[in-house]
């Protein structure tokens, strides 16, 4: 029989040194609920951190985070006790703080810092989905005002202290890519669950070269092997956790209740070696030995309004030597359900786009050698890859479309 995890009844366990500000002792659960209200725990699209959005961090995303994309989601209150199972199940005297980079409003940094009284760090790129994190911060030292203390650390910084238990939750805005390489070497686990494009996925995982042996990682993405001499490796099989499905599937995945999908989202799941060769070796032994179940894990970079229309992409002309837009630029993107040889420009057909073209505001992130571009839209900063060039248009300088040349084949004689 499994024995009964430290980390299970987390959430519920009471003690009495958590006073509320009416003096009462009060669970976890309550603490949370006084920092976030009725967002706790909640499901679904319409977060918070969803509608909190505006043009202040998509400017960030252009200017910090490389192309991050700002699409949301939050791993439900169930799915961070699975979580504190998988990054400490008997490993509970590792030292060292929890880093979640991507923290949005900051629910599971905070939870986890409340069960395991360990120093946490979180980063958000988003200032307005870092607000609502500080917010929550001062609310839980003015509701538990003799256990907590709120302090500012400029205009981008905070943190709060647990006096009885000495750790702290700093909490910074700023790109995950700027985390200080001492912190990333002194992390006993790092949660990243944030949707990154590939080039960005290739600079986070040359980032967590740089933790510690034995350092857990969880991803939103698969980042093994980006990079050369990784050292990131599945943890041990899924049969040595205590809690089953804790330890997730023995080969680099992990599953997780979210709040986009509450029977579990698949994350990838990662021990540091000591060295690329250690991190080969144990892949080699994972795979040769897995029984079960393997959980599944996106790999196709970032979601995007525009994947169910990538065939529009397969019928327009190869892109220019040259376009009149460039990185940094504001510019319109159009797709269509419906395979166009050229989407023409914005105002060629119906407002509502029921000439079957939309056209949305977005900034250029980068540009490819091949001439495709990475763009973040302007209405809720999620990103989209790989855009091909003929389906961008720069704002106020429209080029004059020349019809396509059809080649029907030899007319019959």
């Amino acid at each position: 029989m499994a024995e009964p995890s430290p980390f299970v009844d987390a959430m519920t366990a009471a003690s009495a040194n958590l006073l509320g500000s009416e003096g009462y002792p009060c669970t976890k659960v309550e603490l949370l609920e006084a920092a976030y209200g009725a967002e706790f725990g909640k499901k679904g699209h319409d977060l918070a951190g969803h509608t909190v959005i505006d043009q202040a961090d998509v400017q960030s995303v252009i200017q910090k985070g490389q192309g991050s994309s700002l699409l949301y989601g939050e791993l439900l209150p169930e799915g961070v006790t699975l979580l504190m199972e998988a990054l400490f199940a008997e490993r509970e005297d590792v030292s060292g703080p929890i880093l979640e980079l991507g923290m949005g409003t900051g629910k599971a940094a905070l939870q986890l810092f409340l069960s395991l009284h360990r120093d946490t760090h979180g980063v958000e790129l988003a200032p307005s989905r870092w607000a609502l994190a500080d917010d929550a911060l001062k609310r839980l030292a003015e509701f538990a005002p003799s256990r907590f203390r709120y302090e500012a650390a400029g205009e981008s910084a905070s943190r709060l202290l647990d006096l009885e238990f000495n750790a702290t939750c700093d909490i910074i805005c700023g790109s995950l890519l700027d985390t200080p390489v001492d912190i990333l070497a002194s992390a006993s686990a790092i949660v990243l669950e944030v949707c990154l494009p590939k080039e960005v996925q290739r600079l986070a995982c040359a980032m967590l070269q740089n933790c510690n042996v034995g350092c857990r990682v969880v991803c939103y993405a698969p980042l093994h092997g980006l990079v050369d001499r990784c050292r990131l490796a599945p943890v041990r099989s899924a049969a040595q956790g205590r809690v089953p499905g804790s330890m997730g599937d023995g080969v680099g995945g992990l599953c997780l209740p979210a709040s986009w999908k509450d029977i579990g989202h698949g994350f990838a799941f990662y021990e540091v070696a000591a060295s690329a060769e250690s991190a080969e070796d144990a892949w080699n032994s994972a795979l040769g030995q897995q029984s079960g179940g393997r959980v599944s894990i996106d790999a196709s970079g970032c979601p995007s309004r525009a994947k169910k229309t990538k065939y529009t992409d397969d019928v327009l002309p190869s892109p220019r030597t040259n376009y009149r837009w460039g990185k940094g630029d504001k510019v319109l993107v159009g797709y269509s359900w419906l395979p166009f040889l050229d989407l023409g420009n914005p105002g060629d057909g119906s407002a509502d786009g029921l000439d079957g073209v939309t056209w949305m505001s977005a900034h250029v992130v980068s540009v490819s050698e091949d001439g495709f571009a990475t763009i973040c839209y302007e209405d809720d900063g999620t990103t989209e890859e790989q855009v091909h060039p003929e389906r961008i248009r720069q704002e106020n300088c429209l080029e004059t479309r020349e019809p396509v040349a059809i080649d029907w084949g030899d007319d019959e004689e």
